[in-house]
């Protein structure tokens, strides 16, 4: 039981982190901070690695981590969007 919480938590960070990230690097991008947003770049990609090689590697098997994972995406964008201020 412990195990499958501690997955469903470190996907759903993984989601959260990677959509915040994500956001914010557009909203560099929009304000002309390009040298910011090429470095959040280089990190987003460690992050999108690490979801295609889940996802390679059986992760399909558990649709429920995945869905812990889109929640975590949806979050990421809501909070620096309405949360963070800019």
């Amino acid at each position: 039981m412990l195990e499958i919480f501690v997955k469903i938590l470190i996907y759903f960070a993984v989601g959260f982190v990677e959509m915040f990230m994500a956001t914010q690097r557009t909203y560099w991008i929009s304000k002309g901070k390009s040298s910011s947003a090429a470095l959040l770049v280089f990190f987003e990609n460690f992050i999108s690695f690490f979801v295609i090689y889940r996802i390679s590697t059986g992760l399909t098997d558990d649709w429920g981590l995945l869905v812990f994972y889109a929640i975590g995406n949806s979050l990421g964008t809501y909070i620096n969007l309405e949360k963070v201020p800019f």
